[in-house]
């Protein structure tokens, strides 16, 4: 297509194509044009070149999320690109799939029902952006992990509520204990609570989003190299102290002293007696890794 003309970059997996022509064809009747990658791509083009020039060239981006969506490393490609670029960038919401950290902050329009009310509701939205020039979409970078947007990318997820009142007060007590705090990730967010003990510090825990069941893990490999740490028996007696919080049935076997369990966050930090015990192992644990440093 030309750049002269508006369109719409349609980002989605080939798993979601029915539902994409049946959303072009709403779009079509309308009068505005999607750019569907498998159908807008000449004969011979290179693809990546031309999805490229696709992300550049429209005036807004539709990214249709689901399962597949999430499973496609050119969705993100696309839809990361779009955000660099400004471009206003909407979501189809077609499944219960929780939306990535770089999309968190923005409304997706929900297609699990009511599909006609979502389809005028997303050609209103796309309109409006392509009438403005884009300004919609004008100065919004593309989200990195963070405290503001991490406990609403967790909420969202299975038992959504209590996985982020846990990890915010995992969160408050590595602010209170802890030396640094960092963001990292994007498909699976994490936040780390870091000691600044031995050279380049260690990683005491993290809270990973991880898509099944959000974790506390306990990097114990990391510790190798810390004393008291350094010896098998006292990384084994957190580990031990840790199995206290488990479930029957789900202790770690002692072999998980040289690797990095997790603690599923609702499973076994839901009680306050839990995760108060939790807190006073980590404050034990940093304890002695400061003064063994």
């Amino acid at each position: 297509m030309s750049s002269a003309h508006a369109f719409t970059f349609v980002s989605h997996s080939s798993k979601d194509k029915a539902f994409v022509e049946d959303l072009a064809g709403l779009f079509d009747a309308a009068g505005l044009d999607l750019w569907v990658d498998v159908e807008d791509i000449a004969d011979g083009a290179t693809w990546a070149k031309s999805i490229q020039q696709g992300v550049e060239d429209c005036q807004t981006m539709i990214v249709v999320w689901s399962a597949n969506a999430r499973a496609s490393e050119w969705v993100e490609r696309e839809t990361l690109l779009a955000l660099r670029l400004n471009k206003p960038v909407f979501i189809a919401q077609i499944d219960d799939t929780p939306l990535p950290i770089y999309l968190i902050n923005r409304q997706a329009t929900d297609f699990r029902q009511r599909q006609a009310q979502a389809t005028q509701r997303l050609i209103r939205a796309v309109q409006k952006a392509i009438d403005g020039a884009g300004d919609a979409g004008r100065k919004q970078p593309v989200l990195k992990p963070n405290e503001h947007n991490f406990f609403k990318y967790i909420a969202q997820m299975p038992e959504g509520d209590e996985n982020s009142r846990i990890a915010r007060e995992l969160f408050a007590f590595a602010e209170t204990y802890a030396n640094a705090i960092t963001f990292s990730g994007r498909s699976e967010p994490a936040f780390h609570a870091h000691l600044w003990v031995g050279p380049g510090g260690v990683v005491v825990f993290s809270v990973r989003a991880y898509r099944r069941q959000p974790a506390v893990e306990i990097p114990l490999q990391y510790w190798m190299s810390f004393p008291p740490y350094d010896e098998q028996k006292e990384r084994e007696a957190v580990l031990k102290a840790l199995n206290a919080l488990l479930p029957d049935g789900e202790a770690f076997e002692l072999d998980r002293a040289d690797r990095r369990p997790n603690l599923p966050l609702v499973r076994a930090l839901s009680t306050d007696k839990n995760l108060k015990a939790f807190e006073r192992i980590m404050r034990e644990v940093i304890a002695r890794l400061n003064d063994g440093a």
